[in-house]
Formats: C-alpha cells, structure tokens, sequence
C-alpha cells in the first residue's frame, strides 16, 4: 500500500503539467485585482501595511490583473515550459511569496484567514521550481 501512494503522490508532482494550479491561481490573481482596484481603502487595514508601503492599491490591482492574464495565456497556449514561462513562473512565485510574507510581518498574530494565499505560494513556488 505505502509504495502505491507513492507512486500516485509522485506522479502528481512530477508527471502533470500543473493547468488546475495555474488556473486556481490565475483565478486568485484575478480576484485580488477586482478586489483592489475596487473602492474603498483596503489597505488601510494593518495586514497590508508593508504592501502599502511598496505600491498604492490600484498598481497591485494592476499587477494582480497582468499576473492573471499571464496565467490564462500560458495555460491556453500550452508553454508550460518556454523560457516567457519560466521566468513568469519566477516572477509570480516571488509575488506571492512577498504577498503572504508582508502580511505576517504586518500584524501578530499571523492571520488565519491567509491560509488559502499560503497554498497559492506554495503552488506557485511549485510550478517555478519543477523542470
């Protein structure tokens, strides 16, 4: 039985080409775009003092949006691996790693409800790490 899910978790990491991950986190993208570019101050609220201080709301609205059209393309013309993707890959990875890692320096204790943005760094960490 062990050496089943082995198998199976292996093939999932290494043997798929990761469209579901991508399009959850184009998905993401695009929602925390909406939700940025929205009225409103959200970052007036401490968890997002550090992102605050790097851009004004409406540009990581924009980034967000970019990064979710980004997302899209790959995933419809299936370049998971050319280089455009490669270094895309990198560039979301750090985005999101800054994203979660800004919120839980922002305010203490860590925010429970940034668990969804966890997975999504860690998804994101994952498409740029595999070959």
């Amino acid at each position: 039985m062990p050496k089943k899910v082995i198998n199976s978790l292996s093939r999932a990491l290494w043997d798929t080409n990761m469209v579901t991950s991508r399009l959850l986190l184009s998905m993401a993208e695009f929602l925390w775009g909406v939700l940025l570019l929205w009225p409103g101050d959200t970052f007036g609220r401490p968890t997002y003092h550090l992102m605050a201080q790097v851009m004004p709301e409406d540009c990581w609205g924009a980034v967000f949006l970019m990064t979710s059209i980004m997302q899209i393309s790959i995933v419809v013309k299936e370049e998971f691996h050319s280089r455009e993707a490669r270094y895309f890959a990198f560039f979301n990875m750090l985005l999101w790693v800054f994203v979660v890692s800004s919120m839980f320096a922002s305010v203490y204790p860590p925010p429970a409800a940034v668990s969804g943005e966890i997975a999504l760094s860690c998804a994101a960490f994952w498409i740029w790490f595999r070959p």
